[in-house]
């Protein structure tokens, strides 16, 4: 899509108090000479003088038989007509006429544009065939300051202005001496404060070719007869139905292999009844692709292309995915939202609430992986290794931010696999323990952790940030390790714990937290309505974790409650195993103690 900031100037058609709109990014008006319509514009015929209809008429009958491409094609000739009339140039107050040629399109701007031959090659070209002015406005890369330029003698080269040059302006009245790129926004503005124009932004979408000479995609229900020309599929005859081929190499005549499909190609016209042929071109998957969206909504809808009720219920949708997609995919999905918005089949124009530009996966040397450098990496090598699917995914989605490209680690998913074995040898210790007889400060702990983690990740997946996520699916699983040390066993606040540890990493590693969903006592998947909730009350936690060293080693954490006194935690910390082993049946002799955060005990 092209943007381009610039003014839409009113010049008033002399003897008929009528007014035609030009758009310019460069309005160079001192040096403008003439006025070219297109040839669709909805004012040639009333601007076309008797002298002139006829051969207007003819013109303009020529031109729409192009294609725009064929329009705009470099090198091309360029043509055109005059109409008769002229408009007056506010600044100079001369009469410059108006014409009309095929190189100036309706589909941009206004459909007319001002003739600045001095300024733009292709106006140049047009004022050189048909003897117009071509008045210099802008002094030449030699210091030419001549007001007229004769063609014979200088090319367009030699003339012409280029956006962003340093030269300055001349012949034009008050804006003399400016550099160029000044004098254009002084000359808008001198525009908008005399009432003559209004600045604008324009903006064009390219070309987009939809048909393909192959054999897949979906048929183009038009029949070609010689007689009739391009003749509409009837509609009870519709879908078209393309045939079963066994060779797919192109017909040889430019056209798809569906060129050798004579009982599928040969048809009668559905206008004369003559003999004729169906297209055999196919149309490109990014038209369908443009709107299977709403096709996922009612994928087995065999009367109508989706449910109108069922589109508008869920639409829009959530995020639209693909940084290569955004300048072609992207435009042609809401231009199709927009054509469904107008055939009421849709509410939103708009079919997605936000954009994710993604980053890409590099080699390990920083260089895109392709066929030709040999450098890709195969995801079955990796998945047929023994690390699975679950951990490449989880990999890719934790090696860097979703908007970032990042590097490929071989080192990566061992990791990420080392990360899901964790995670399945704690919950088959879990489910191995009998019941709990913890106490309430480490049931706590467990709460803490677990609903702190459903938090973080709840908000870091609706935010796309999936590599903080995992991390924080990680940071509780190593706290986790450290409470089954003091207690691992069938509660309440276990349970919870490790169903909201694989619910939280389902969306990464969905093969095994299917599998210990089940293991923990569900039935139904956990890709159905598992997604937990976190209570508020667990994440103000009265406990606090205390490191205990044994004559200046740790030796474990237990936890405490918040400014528990010395001789509560000391208490505690005799208690565990670890300790009660280490100090071996000795007292200590000292006691160093650190409120909420150390306890050493020197033997």
């Amino acid at each position: 899509i092209g943007r381009s900031a610039g003014i839409n100037i009113n010049y008033e058609v002399v003897g008929t108090g009528k007014t035609i709109t030009c758009f310019t990014t460069t309005p160079v008006n001192y040096g403008m000479t003439f006025i070219v319509l297109a040839p669709e514009h909805e004012m040639v015929k009333e601007l076309t003088t008797p002298q002139q209809q006829k051969e207007v008429e003819e013109y303009v009958a020529a031109c729409i038989k192009k294609t725009d491409v064929e329009r705009q094609q470099e090198g091309k000739e360029k043509t055109g007509v005059f109409t008769g009339s002229y408009v007056k140039n506010q600044v100079t107050g001369e009469h410059v006429p108006v014409w009309v040629a095929d190189f100036v399109l309706a589909s941009f701007g206004t459909g007319a544009v001002q003739g600045c031959p001095a300024h733009d090659e292709r106006d140049f070209e047009f004022a050189t065939k048909y003897d117009l002015p071509i008045v210099r406005v802008v002094e030449g890369p030699d210091g030419q300051k001549a007001k007229f330029v004769d063609p014979k003698k200088e090319t367009v080269d030699q003339v012409k202005l280029n956006h962003g040059i340093k030269r300055k302006m001349i012949n034009s009245g008050p804006f003399d001496g400016l550099v160029f790129d000044e004098g254009m926004q002084k000359t808008m503005d001198y525009f908008v404060e005399k009432g003559w124009g209004k600045r604008t932004v324009n903006y064009k979408m390219r070309d987009w070719s939809v048909s393909r000479q192959r054999y897949w995609g979906a048929p183009i229900p038009i029949i070609n007869c010689p007689k009739c020309g391009p003749v509409l599929v009837p509609d009870d005859e519709l879908p078209v139905i393309l045939p079963e081929l066994t060779d797919f190499k192109p017909s040889g005549d430019g056209r798809s292999a569906l060129g050798r499909a004579t009982d599928w190609l040969r048809v009668t016209c559905p206008k004369c009844g003559g003999e004729a042929e169906r297209e055999t071109d196919t149309l490109d998957t990014y038209l369908d692709s443009s709107w299977y969206m709403y096709r996922y909504f009612d994928p087995r809808n065999q009367q109508e292309i989706f449910s109108s009720k069922l589109a508008k219920k869920w639409e829009p949708i959530d995020f639209y995915n693909g940084a290569d997609h955004a300048t072609a995919h992207l435009l042609y999905a809401r231009f199709m939202a927009r054509f469904f918005k107008k055939l009421g089949l849709v509410n939103e124009p708009e079919p997605f609430k936000q954009f994710i530009f993604n980053g890409k996966v590099t080699a390990a040397n920083g260089a895109n992986f392709s066929k030709t450098a040999g450098n890709g990496i195969d995801p079955l090598e990796i998945i047929d290794s023994g690390y699975g699917a679950d951990a490449l995914r989880t990999y890719l989605m934790f090696a860097a931010p979703l908007e970032l490209w990042t590097r490929w680690d071989s080192q990566g998913v061992p990791g990420t696999y080392r990360f899901l074995t964790r995670i399945w040898n704690l919950v088959q210790e879990y489910l191995s323990s009998e019941t709990s007889n913890a106490t309430n400060v480490d049931q706590a702990a467990v709460r803490y952790a677990s609903n702190q983690m459903v938090k973080k990740v709840t908000e870091e997946i609706e935010a796309n940030r999936y590599n903080t996520a995992i991390a924080a699916i990680m940071s509780c699983l190593n706290e986790l390790y450290k409470l089954k040390s003091n207690d691992l066993s069938r509660s309440e606040a276990w349970q919870y714990a490790l169903e909201s540890l694989v619910a939280c990493v389902a969306p990464f590693a969905p093969h095994i937290s299917e599998e210990l969903w089940y293991q923990l006592g569900h039935e139904t998947s956990i890709h159905r309505d598992s997604w937990p909730s976190y209570d508020e009350k667990y994440l103000a936690l009265d406990t606090v974790a205390v490191v205990v060293q044994v004559n200046g080693k740790v030796r474990t954490t237990i936890m405490a409650e918040r400014g528990a006194p010395e001789a509560e935690v000391v208490s505690l910390a005799l208690e565990d195993p670890n300790v009660d082993k280490h100090l071996a049946g000795k007292q200590a002799k000292r006691v160093i103690f650190v409120p909420n955060k150390l306890l050493n005990l020197v033997v």
